[in-house]
C-alpha cells in the first residue's frame, strides 16, 4: 500500500537542526530556534526536521537529540510550516516490540505538533521495519522510510528492499548518499532500480564529502525525485549535506522554485558562518578521501577535532580504514588504525632519587588545562610542583613545565613539530626515539625510562615499568612514583564519555595502578570524569605539608 503524491510536486526538507546536532550536541537555544523556523516559513521550505526521536539517553544532550512534543511547544512555529522528526531504526528495534516502542514515542498525530516522521535505516535493517511503518501510519503521520549508505548496492539488492517498501503504508521511500561518495550516474542508477518496484514519491539525501551535493540533488530532481533534503550552510554530520541557500537558489534559478532569500541569507551569515568556521563541516580534501575510499565521514570528523591527528596521520588512517571496509563508524577500529604496536625497552636510566619528596604536577592534553589556566599557575606558584606535561598541551606556556614524558610512537608522531621546535628534559624510552628524525633530539635531555606493555598488569621498577596500556599519563605515573616523590597531581586528565574506548582504557588502568599497595594516591586539581579524587586549588588543604611515602621508602621496606 502507497500513499500516492502528484510526481511533479517538489517538497523541500531542510533537517539542519537534525543533521547539524553531531556538531553541537544538539544543544541550540530557543532564540536561534525560533529565528531558525521563522526563517524556514519565510524562504518556503515545505517541512523541518527539528531533530531526531528516541527513548533512552547515556550522555547529556541537547533537546533536539529527543525533540519530544513538550518541547516543540515551546518554539513559535509558524503555521504554514510542518515539522518533522526522524528515528533510527536500530533505536526503534532494539527493545524487540517496535510498535510498543513507537506507541511510547509517539501520541496520534492529530495530538501533536509533528506531521512527519521519517525512519533511517541500514539495509540489514530494512526486513524489520514494517510494523514500525505501519503504527506510524496508524498514528495518521505522514511518514518518509530512509534506505542509508546506498551507494555501491547491487541492481537486485535495491530491487528487493524497494519490494519490501511497497508493502507498506510510507508516503516517501529515500535513499541516503551516506558516504558522501555518489555521482549522477549513480543517482540514475538508484532510481531507475528503485522504480522496479516502488512507484510512489522518492527522495533523496545528498551528502557534500566531494563536493557533489548540489550537482547530485539537481540530477535527482532531474530522475523524478520529489523529496529533497538541504541544511543551512550544509551544517550536518561530516562534510555535511547540500546547502540550503544554494539549492533554493539554483531552484529560484531554474523556475523551479519562488523563494524569498534575504533572510535565510541573514541567519546564514550571522548564526551559521561563524559555527561552521568554528566546527568546520563542508567539503574538503579529507571528506574526498574518505568518499573515495568508501570510508563512514564521522571518522574524519573525529580525528579533525582531536589535536592529536595531524594531516598525514589522518590519510593514512583513511587508506587504512578504506582497507578493512570501514562503512560503519567505530571507535574501537579508529584506534586500531591510528595505533602500532606499543613499545619495548628495558631502560638504561634510574628514576632512584630523581623527584626525591617532591610535589609532583602531572599536566594532561584535556580543554580543562585552558579553562583553568589561571587556578594552575595559582597552584604551581603556591606549590612548586616539579610540572611533567603528558605529551604536548598547547594551552600551559612552556616555562611553567620541567618536563615532557611519551611513550607512545603515535602520539609522538603527531607532535613532532613541538619537538622539533622546543627544546628541554623528555621522559621517553630510548627505543621511541627512532620514530622521528633523530636531529630533533639535539636540543633535549633524554630520561631513557623503559616500558612494556602486558594487558592487565601494572609494576614499576626503578629503570622501567609494565602497564596495561600505551599510555603516557600511566608511564609517567609509575616513573613519578619510582622517582621517589610525596605527592602527585593531576590537571587535565579531563576524561571522555563513558562509552568511548579511551575513557575505558584509562580507567581500567587507574584501577590497576591504585591495586598495588603504597602507590601515591591521585589528585584531580581540574575536573574530570574519570574515578580520581578531585580538590579545589584554590582550598588552603591543598597546601598543608602532607607526605606520602615514597617508592624508595616502600622498596626498602
Amino acid at each position: 500500500m502507497t500513499n500516492q503524491h502528484n510526481c511533479q510536486e517538489l517538497v523541500i526538507l531542510d533537517c539542519t537542526f537534525r543533521d547539524g546536532g553531531y556538531y553541537n550536541n544538539w544543544d541550540y537555544s530557543t532564540e536561534l530556534a525560533n529565528r531558525y523556523l521563522q526563517v524556514m516559513s519565510d524562504s518556503g521550505i515545505d517541512y523541518v526536521e527539528l531533530g531526531f526521536r528516541a527513548l533512552e539517553s547515556s550522555s547529556f544532550e541537547g533537546p533536539y537529540a529527543y525533540t519530544p512534543d513538550s518541547w516543540i511547544k515551546r518554539l513559535d512555529v509558524p503555521r504554514n510550516l510542518k515539522i518533522g522528526v526522524m528515528c533510527n531504526a536500530k533505536d526503534l528495534l532494539k527493545y524487540g516490540n517496535p510498535k510498543e516502542t513507537v506507541a511510547q514515542l509517539f501520541c496520534k498525530a492529530e495530538d501533536s505538533p509533528v506531521t512527519l516522521v521519517r525512519v533511517a535505516a541500514h539495509f540489514n535493517e530494512v526486513d524489520n521495519c514494517g510494523d514500525i511503518m505501519e503504527e506510524l501510519h496508524k498514528l495518521g503521520y505522514v511518514t518518509g522510510f530512509n534506505l542509508m549508505q546506498s551507494s555501491g548496492r547491487s541492481r537486485e539488492e535495491l530491487i528487493k528492499k524497494a519490494e519490501i517498501a511497497a508493502a507498506w503504508p510510507i508516503d516517501s521511500l529515500y535513499f541516503a548518499d551516506s558516504l558522501g561518495n555518489m555521482l549522477p550516474d549513480d543517482i540514475s542508477f538508484i532510481v531507475s532500480a528503485l522504480r522496479e518496484a516502488w512507484k510512489g514519491p522518492m527522495g533523496f539525501h545528498a551528502h557534500d564529502n566531494m563536493g557533489m551535493g548540489l550537482v547530485n540533488a539537481l540530477a535527482a530532481i532531474k530522475e523524478g525525485v520529489t523529496w529533497i533534503d538541504g541544511t543551512v550552510t550544509g551544517m550536518g554530520r561530516g562534510a555535511g549535506n547540500v546547502r540550503m541557500e544554494y539549492l533554493l537558489l539554483e531552484l529560484s534559478k531554474q523556475g523551479m522554485r519562488e523563494t524569498e532569500l534575504d533572510a535565510l541569507m541573514s541567519l546564514v551569515i550571522e548564526e551559521f558562518e561563524p559555527v561552521q568556521r568554528s566546527c568546520g563541516w563542508g567539503p574538503s580534501i579529507y571528506y574526498h578521501l574518505s568518499a573515495t575510499y568508501g570510508v563512514h565521514p564521522t571518522y574524519v570528523q573525529e580525528m579533525l577535532s582531536d589535536e592529536r591527528y595531524k594531516p598525514v596521520a589522518i590519510v593514512k588512517a583513511l587508506k587504512r580504514l578504506g582497507a578493512a571496509g570501514a562503512s560503519g563508524f567505530s571507535r574501537d577500529r579508529l584506534k586500531d588504525v591510528t595505533e602500532s604496536e606499543p613499545l619495548v625497552s628495558v631502560g638504561t636510566w634510574n628514576a632512584t632519587g630523581w623527584l626525591k619528596d617532591r610535589d609532583v604536577l602531572l599536566v594532561g592534553p584535556g580543554e580543562e588545562v585552558k579553562n583553568h589556566l589561571e587556578a594552575l599557575e595559582y597552584f604551581i606558584e603556591k606549590k612548586n610542583p616539579y610540572v611533567i606535561c603528558i605529551n604536548i598541551n598547547p594551552w600551559i606556556p612552556n616555562h611553567l613545565i620541567n618536563a615532557w614524558a611519551a611513550c607512545n610512537p603515535d602520539r609522538l608522531m603527531l607532535d613532532k613539530e613541538f619537538y622539533a621546535k622546543n627544546q628541554g628534559l623528555l621522559l621517553a624510552p630510548n627505543a621511541l626515539l627512532q620514530y622521528v628524525d633523530k636531529d630533533i633530539w639535539n636540543h633535549w635531555t633524554i630520561q631513557d625510562y623503559g616500558v612494556s606493555v602486558e594487558s592487565g598488569e601494572f609494576k614499576v621498577m626503578v629503570e622501567n615499568a609494565t602497564i596495561p596500556h600505551a599510555l603516557s599519563a600511566i608511564y609517567a605515573i609509575a616513573a613519578v612514583n619510582a622517582g621517589g616523590a610525596s605527592n602527585l597531581y593531576l590537571a587535565g586528565f579531563d576524561g571522555y564519555t563513558s562509552e568511548d574506548p579511551r575513557h575505558k582504557q584509562m580507567e581500567n588502568a587507574l584501577g590497576l595502578y591504585n591495586e598495588q599497595p603504597g602507590v601515591l594516591p591521585l589528585t584531580s586539581i581540574t575536573p574530570t570524569s574519570l574515578t580520581i579524587a578531585t580538590v579545589s586549588p584554590f582550598s588552603e588543604s591543598v597546601y598543608l605539608n602532607k607526605e606520602n611515602e615514597t617508592f624508595a621508602q616502600r622498596m626498602s621496606a
